[in-house]
């Protein structure tokens, strides 16, 4: 080592014992600190570093420690039960008055929010109103109802959540256990309720808000008059980060990418004057209105009874009965989006073996899987499985009449002839390995809104088995609908594509049934009304024929509905 080196050493180490010493002398002179905070921020010394030796340096000894923050929960805010549950499963700790101890908690529509969770206007399932404005609804909220409805329940955890997006609840406001707000609202007339998404389910129908739907793909949160902000809350000022543990918690009860929508329809037949439509006003004419509502849902259903044929004869407007379509028709079943077609029909062997493989090799082209018919009685009997946003579905169906109109056999192609203990078999078997079933038939045609005993029968029986829904594709005109052991029936949804507008008063309408799910879980369904302008086009009905059509068929389902005892169930909703 140098002179130079050890004097600079030296001298360096001389200076900073000589800054303790007066640092030392000076702490020992001030007086008792107070709690009133200095006038001026004490003198933080600064050390300029010297040059390294070879030798260690001794190593500072720290005078404290500063524990780690403790994130404890303050848990005075009711919250929503769902989110109330996910929490508690952390065991996180309890306020203890530690020094360390930084203390949260849950706020509703404050600013900065980490998560929502979304709430939902339900009214009982046979109930005309589709949409209400958010203005109507404050209203109703806050005692002050305009209209007939009178009354809203609610739950006693949801209460102070919806209190923060629609002020404080007035005397239309009653309070109930959660597991009686459905059967309140079903046997009390006037009387609606919110509750949160997670605890929809189909007996309830889901009203719009400002045109803003929960269970409609294309619902925005932020547009939504029961979305409720929730924000976490550090003593008076926002926490930056979720305390450990929070940061894997899904703060929202709704991920509109989970929600799978299925479209079921009626009878499809592109014959007769719908096919002379389609010749002279182009193939896609009887689509043209339904389309939009059609390519949104992520599967539509289709029941073409008819096969397509390459030497299909030309159509006139005469009502014969021996069916066949044009290749070239493909392009309209492509173009409403449909994504699975129902083989059953009556007409499927109308030009025999050679069109219907000839039909199911269109099909396979066009990558539309097909069920209820096939090449052979094992093609014909085997179910459609679709997996869509995580939500598992089974297709199956068949044809209950006369054999004749059924063919599929071991050697020969056509529809599959219904054998009820095998359905219900495949049914079981289906929903044990994790499925979803939906069960459609080409069941009994009557012209009236009431089915036939059979049809019922054989609708039970795959409900029984674990169908979700079993929904009637042969039916001219619309059959009732009812709820039966958690199960969703309509035995009949009237025609979709099909000249019969005119026969009848009813045959001017069908039905398209949008069911609706959300983690596995079969929420509900919307009865959306068409209305037939000729025989080649239906559309949308207008607000007031879908009031009048949804009446008609909400009364002719308070005439037998059952209760739990099995004994009629007729209140007077609105």
């Amino acid at each position: 080592m140098s002179n130079n080196q050890s004097f600079s050493r030296k001298y360096s180490s001389l200076l900073i014992l000589m800054s303790l010493l007066v640092f030392a002398t000076l702490l020992a002179c001030q007086a008792v600190p107070t709690l009133s905070p200095p006038t001026e921020p004490p003198s933080i010394p600064t050390f300029i570093p010297t040059t390294p030796t070879s030798e260690p340096e001794p190593a500072a000894t720290s005078t404290a420690t500063t524990a780690p923050p403790v994130y404890v929960l303050n848990g005075q805010t009711v919250l929503p039960e769902a989110l109330a549950n996910l929490i508690n499963q952390l065991n996180l700790p309890q306020p203890q008055s530690l020094a360390n101890e930084v203390v949260f908690s849950f706020e509703f529509n404050k600013p900065d929010p980490i998560g929502n969770w979304v709430y939902a206007l339900v009214a009982p399932f046979p109930t005309v109103t589709d949409v209400v404005s958010s203005n109507w609804l404050v209203t109703l909220w806050q005692g002050q109802p305009e209209g007939e409805i009178n009354r809203l329940l609610v739950s006693e955890d949801d209460l102070p959540a919806l209190t923060s997006v629609l002020g404080e609840p007035g005397e239309t406001v009653l309070t109930l256990p959660k597991e009686d707000l459905l059967e309140s609202a079903w046997t009390t007339q006037h009387t609606w309720a919110i509750i949160p998404f997670e605890e929809i389910q189909p007996r309830w129908k889901v009203l719009s808000i400002d045109e803003q739907s929960p269970i409609h793909k294309a619902f925005d949160s932020n547009q939504y008059a029961l979305t409720v902000p929730i924000s976490l809350i550090v003593a008076d000022a926002e926490l930056n980060e979720l305390p450990p543990g929070l940061q894997d918690l899904r703060f929202s009860n709704l991920d509109s990418s989970k929600i799978t929508t299925v479209m079921l329809t009626g009878v499809t037949a592109l014959v007769r004057a719908t096919a002379v439509g389609m010749d002279e006003r182009g193939v896609l004419v009887p689509g043209e209105h339904l389309a939009p509502i059609m390519q949104e849902v992520d599967i539509l259903h289709i029941s073409n009874e008819v096969p397509f044929a390459e030497e299909c004869p030309a159509h006139t407007a005469g009502n014969y009965l021996r069916f066949c379509s044009p290749a070239d028709y493909m392009e309209l079943l492509r173009y409403i989006g449909t994504d699975i077609v129902e083989l059953t029909g009556d007409h499927f062997q109308d030009y025999g073996e050679e069109s219907m493989l000839y039909t199911l090799d269109l099909y396979t082209q066009a990558a539309i899987p097909y069920y209820g018919g096939g090449k052979d009685i094992i093609d014909a009997r085997k179910p459609v499985k679709l997996e869509v946003n995580g939500n598992k579905f089974a297709f199956i169906g068949c044809n209950a009449k006369d054999p004749s109109f059924a063919r599929a056999s071991e050697s020969s192609t056509g529809a599959y002839h219904c054998e009820m203990d095998y359905m219900a078999h495949t049914v079981r078997s289906l929903r044990d390995e994790g499925y979803l079933p939906i069960a459609t038939f080409q069941h009994e045609e009557v012209y009236t809104w009431s089915p036939v005993h059979a049809i019922e029968r054989d609708f039970k029986l795959v409900a029984d088995a674990g169908a979700i829904i079993a929904s009637g594709s042969q039916a001219h005109v619309p059959h009732y609908a009812e709820f039966y052991e958690g199960s969703f029936l309509h035995y009949g949804l009237g025609n979709l594509f099909f000249d019969q507008k005119g026969i009848q008063p009813n045959t001017d309408i069908g039905f398209l049934d949008r069911h609706v799910f959300y983690e596995g879980r079969y929420l509900g369904v919307e009865l959306i009304p068409i209305w037939f302008i000729d025989k080649v086009q239906p559309r949308l009905m207008t607000p007031e024929e879908k009031a009048d059509t949804l009446g008609v068929m909400f009364d002719t389902m308070r005439m037998w509905w059952k209760d739990e005892d099995n004994q009629p169930v007729r209140p007077d909703w609105k």
